[in-house]
């Protein structure tokens, strides 16, 4: 490679001959090399790459016959102009038209020789382009750029050469991002200190050295990925939720009633039951994908499995039963007669071949999925749930917020006066604006065509096939199942509360004693249960021992305490307030409008209903296993034929 002296590099780049030397010492001029000289001196020698191609044109211009054009070889590899900022390539074109009319000038020019012409052309741009640094050497430098495709020299470059740069040995920034990227979440001023004190132990050679800590705040700022800053400092929750990619769902093929997805939302707003107390009532919602409609839903005290069913039964009773349902892992959908323990399932160890009844939704027909656990972006029904706080929870006066930050300053002062809403008109006014304000809504999901139409709308044009059940029918799928027992002599048991209670007539003692059953109740109606094998065959209903009951201490209070623990939710009261009509405030409130257009939008009921194609009725058709024999059990007639069978045959008289 062709080396320059210090006066050369110093003649082609136009820096005076002492700013070179001060450059060279301070290792700011790169690829140097040192050599004896003549006078047994220290001398640098620049490599000919150093200078800019114009400067290294008029070197070889001054020391060769042949072409500079020729000598200085072009670019490989040019960089695309798009792979430019948007300012870049405004620069790019500006030197283009610039150059084209420097060199449109020069061939024009008769008279003056082409260096008059470069000195002309420069005052004219000094005047044209007054803004712009335009100078012979420059056009020369930027028209070899151009020749040879590289836009890099028609680049301002200045100020740029360091951008990605920095003083931080990387030691010290290795050592920082170990305590910044902590979950301990610690500030960029306390991860500066930590890593002094981490390099006064392990490299004390470095820390005069380390830079202010405004350049870790702007490296940190600049050069950590907001992902990798999530991960580390939140946690791969935290980067799961906010920062990785996520399979988005296609709807275009998905017809109503084959997905449903379910939870629970708790209700921003303070209520009054019958007894006086005031709490927050739960919603428990079933909701279908497709079109974003509410399909069964049940206000309750305390979200249970008995909840989820009274909400699927509503559903299922009005728009059919779903093909599929997606609920998250909570107990009142991961209940072994509701839904399956799903990953919850485990064989005890003292028993691992115990036999579980099938759950209601596989009875009903119904898949199950769960949601990944701890993922935030598992069921679009949480952004329903939203818009009920924020369209129908901050409606009352006796709404609280989702936090402190949230509550309305009003409401110590609503509830000191008792401008309580109660249970029952609660409930009503939700069961109306569900069905006929938030139903009605246009539809905004992911199906640009059905876009703007009414959600019920789109429900009722998607729903290709219906599959449906009678009330006695659900009454029967729906019914909560016991796990497997032996039939004893006091049949089989249900315990409520620590209170037994005792099922058991002659003809389940006479078929099934010793034999493994279970059995399906009615949280509501204990007064018999329906016997089942272990092959799900149902055998005969039995009735509840109540004497028996009563013998071990427990009164009918008692029981009827007991039995309402197994609900998991208050009964709502009895007598409910009527909203007969729309308030008389005096003036028009938002709880007013949005009643009116729910009422407005039931009376009117403009949307056509549903046509399925399909229609398909799901029973529960079971027959008794053993048939009942005419007239009763003579059962000193069974013990003495069960006697001469032992004495070796019947004998007849």
């Amino acid at each position: 490679m062709l080396m320059l002296t210090t006066k050369e590099y110093s003649d082609y780049t136009g820096i005076k001959l002492s700013t070179v030397k001060d450059r060279l010492k301070k290792g700011k001029i790169k690829n140097t090399f040192e050599v004896i000289g003549k006078s047994n001196c220290r001398e640098y020698r620049i490599p000919i790459t150093e200078l800019n191609e114009y400067q290294q044109r008029r070197y070889y211009k001054d020391h060769s016959k042949e072409s500079a054009m020729d000598i200085i070889p072009t670019k490989a590899d040019a960089k695309p102009f798009d792979h430019y900022s948007a300012e870049e390539r405004e620069e790019i074109v500006f030197w283009k038209q610039i150059l084209e009319e420097w060199q449109s000038f020069r061939n024009k020019q008769t008279v003056k020789s082409k260096a008059e012409a470069d000195e002309d052309f420069v005052k004219y741009c000094s005047v044209q382009y007054s803004e712009a640094r335009i100078s012979v050497d420059i056009l020369y430098r930027k028209y070899s750029a151009w020749k040879n495709n590289d836009l890099d020299g028609l680049v301002d470059k200045r100020g740029k050469h360091r951008k990605g740069a920095t003083k931080i040995p990387d030691l010290a920034w290795d050592a920082y991002l170990s305590f910044y990227l902590d979950e301990a979440q610690h500030p960029v001023k306390r991860c500066y200190e930590y890593t002094k004190l981490y390099l006064k132990e392990t490299a004390p050679e470095l820390v005069p050295e380390l830079p202010h800590y405004s350049t870790f705040y702007r490296r940190t700022q600049n050069d950590i990925a907001e992902g990798v800053k999530v991960l580390g400092r939140e946690g791969e929750k935290a980067f799961k939720d906010r920062c990785a990619p996520f399979i988005k769902r296609v709807y275009d093929n998905m017809t109503a009633n084959e997905w449903w997805i379910a939870d629970n939302h708790t209700f921003d707003v303070i209520t009054m039951g019958e007894n006086g107390k005031t709490h927050r009532l739960y919603l428990t919602a079933f909701f279908d994908a497709r079109s974003g409609i509410f399909t069964g839903c049940h206000v309750t005290l305390n979200p249970s499995s008995q909840a989820t069913l009274i909400a699927l039964r509503k559903g299922i009773l009005k728009y059919g039963l779903p093909e599929n349902i997606y609920v998250d892992n909570g107990r009142e959908f991961l209940t072994h007669d509701v839904g399956g323990l799903g990953h919850r399932a485990k064989k005890p160890k003292n028993n691992p071949d115990r036999y579980d009844p099938p759950p209601i939704f596989e009875r009903l027909g119904i898949k199950m999925t769960n949601a990944l656990v701890q993922n935030a972006k598992a069921k679009i029904i949480e952004r329903r749930f939203c818009d009920i706080k924020n369209q129908l929870s901050r409606l009352f006066d006796t709404y609280v917020g989702g936090n402190v930050v949230e509550r309305p300053e009003k409401l110590k002062k609503v509830l000191k006066d008792g401008k309580i809403t109660l249970d029952a008109e609660f409930i009503e006014m939700v069961d109306t604006l569900l069905e006929w304000h938030f139903n009605q809504q246009e539809y905004g999901g992911a199906v640009i065509e059905d876009r703007g139409k009414p959600r019920m709308q789109v429900f009722n044009e998607q729903l290709h096939k219906k599959r449906v059940a009678s009330a006695e029918e659900l009454n029967l799928m729906l019914l909560r199942s016991a796990r497997a027992q032996k039939v004893t002599r006091r049949g089989v048991h249900l315990t409520i509360g620590g209170q037994r209670i005792d099922y058991w007539n002659d003809d389940l003692l006479a078929t099934m004693l010793g034999k493994q059953v279970y059995f399906r109740y009615d949280p509501d109606d204990l007064s018999e249960v329906r016997i089942y094998d272990l092959e799900d065959r149902y055998i005969m209903s039995v009735p509840a021992d109540n004497e028996a009951v009563c013998k071990y201490g427990a009164s009918q209070e008692e029981v009827k305490k007991a039995i309402s623990k197994t609900k998991k939710f208050e009964k709502l009261t009895k007598e409910a307030l009527k909203v007969a009509g729309m308030p008389a405030f005096g003036r028009r409130t938002a709880m007013e409008l949005v009643l009116a257009d729910a009422y407005e939008s039931k009376e009117a009921k403009i949307i056509p209903p549903a046509n399925p194609a399909v229609y398909e009725m799901q029973r529960a058709v079971e027959e008794p296993l053993f048939k009942k024999a005419v007239g009763d059990i003579d059962f000193g007639l069974m013990s003495m034929n069960a006697q001469r069978k032992k004495q070796g045959g019947v004998h007849y008289e």
